[in-house]
């Protein structure tokens, strides 16, 4: 049986031109990816993002246009029988912004995640975990 799982993330720009990162350990493994994650059974796409950034960083959003969607197969680094597909989209707040963020983008030694600003000039030398994330980068950085 064929086994799929659907993830969005977010592209949050800031005023100053920046663009938030996650870097997290979860299960153990390191990833340096955008929030975002699992789009749950009987939930729309933009809904589970709004969700995630509520939940990752209690932080209200409006999810704007899609910039990304991988074309390529990816296999899920926790299940070998998973194919997935994320989506990307361009995000704004809705309300203020008041959560902790780090200077660099470090993984935790423990399970849990950090939010990074990172210069939207400096997006393309962050060390993505996964090539849908540097593929998402650069549709972003092209989009403006």
């Amino acid at each position: 049986m064929s086994k799929r799982t659907v993830r969005v993330y977010g592209f949050l720009e800031d005023a100053q031109g920046r663009v938030l990162v996650s870097a997290e350990r979860f299960r153990g493994q390191p990833l340096v990816k955008y929030p975002g994650g699992g789009v749950e059974w009987g939930e729309g796409i933009r809904e589970a993002l709004v969700r995630e950034f509520q939940e990752e960083l209690q932080l209200d959003v409006s999810v704007e246009d899609l910039v990304y969607f991988n074309e390529f197969p990816v296999v899920s680094a926790f299940d070998l029988e998973v194919q997935v597909f994320s989506f990307f989209y361009r995000v704004t707040t809705v309300g203020p912004m008041s959560f902790a963020t780090h200077p660099t983008v470090a993984v935790p030694y423990e399970d849990g995640e950090r939010a990074v600003w990172v210069p939207k000039a400096e997006l393309a030398n962050v060390p993505f975990t996964y090539p849908i994330e540097q593929e998402a980068t650069k549709a972003y950085l092209l989009r403006k």
